[in-house]
């Protein structure tokens, strides 16, 4: 069983998590105390991280509006490096002017600090602005140099679409709810339609439980209730299979007509035999039959182009 949880597909991060209670030794009823102890200290650790990100708040350094308002969506750790960003927009950004193309203006911001410009997209209708450090799509916060430009331009609050759901104060606030239908942790968020969807499957869950106690004996009747139900939920529409769930999120069906072919099987770890040690060439060599030299007259494993005394067959002249 230990075996299985170090072997997950998320991250690596969860077999680390589990090694720390697993032992030879150890029963499964002391994993299972173990674990339940690490997740209530999980618990408790977030909730006191919650509790500071809703009931503290950080020194505002500068007198922009825009970091107001970041110190009131982003939590804590976020916030300290958006709050870096803010600080260097003022001490560092400087403009190199402007184009205007259409309704976009394209500002040239000189980053003293990096010693670079960048290119900032700023759209006065819609106060979109897009820079070409690409930060905003990197990290989910705002760079200096389009805080720079919204500073400029008087805008005020950071744009709905450019803060991270995951850094917000309120990214964990969703209710949970368990087999039963009833919410496992007090939130202030609560969302009325799957409130009714987790009743409904607490109900079908405690149908199906007193149907299997009552007609664990008589199968095909239970079989024809199943059966009966499955035909009620027919006009509902039939489950999609694989291939149709793959459809409607890729929203194309996949080509009838093949042309691309996986490739050819081929070797990359050089040409499949290993070199020879100098005992298994020395081996195959005394394996060898042995020939008449025509220079040595001797019975060797070699001929008379590559013996090794080549005067063999001339003495020499006295």
């Amino acid at each position: 069983m230990g075996g299985v949880m170090r072997i997950t597909q998320r991250s690596e991060s969860s077999n680390s998590f589990f090694k720390r209670f697993q032992s030879k030794s150890g029963t499964l009823v002391e994993f299972s105390m173990r674990f339940d102890s690490a997740m209530d200290q999980q618990r408790h650790t977030q909730k006191k991280i919650d509790n500071c990100n809703r009931n503290t708040f950080h020194v505002i350094s500068t007198h922009l509006a825009i970091e107001v308002h970041g110190a009131q969506v982003y939590s804590h750790r976020v916030f300290e490096e958006f709050q870096e960003e803010v600080k260097y927009s003022i001490g560092t950004c400087k403009s190199r002017g402007f184009t205007e193309c259409d309704s976009l203006e394209v500002n040239t911001v000189r980053d003293a600090n990096r010693d670079i410009n960048y290119e900032v997209t700023y759209c006065p209708d819609t106060l979109k602005a897009t820079c070409s450090c690409r930060m905003l799509e990197n990290k989910g916060i705002l760079c200096r140099h389009v805080i720079w430009i919204y500073s400029s331009n008087g805008v005020k609050n950071i744009l709905e679409q450019c803060v991270a759901k995951r850094w917000c104060k309120d990214a964990r606030l969703s209710k949970i709810f368990d087999c039963n239908g009833e919410a496992t942790e007090d939130v202030d968020i609560i969302d009325g339609k799957q409130i009714a969807m987790s009743v409904i499957w607490s109900k079908i869950h405690q149908t199906v439980g007193m149907l299997m106690d009552k007609l664990k004996n008589d199968v095909d009747n239970f079989s024809s209730l199943i059966k009966q139900f499955k035909e009620k939920l027919s006009p509902l529409g039939s489950p999609l299979n694989k291939q149709q769930q793959l459809e409607k999120i890729l929203g194309c069906s996949p080509s009838q007509e093949i042309t691309i072919l996986p490739p050819k099987k081929s070797k990359n770890k050089g040409s499949g035999k290993r070199m020879l040690s100098m005992k298994e060439k020395a081996v195959a060599l005394a394996r060898k039959p042995k020939r008449m030299c025509k220079n040595c007259k001797r019975l060797a494993n070699h001929d008379k182009r590559n013996c090794p005394n080549p005067f063999a067959e001339h003495p020499p002249l006295s």
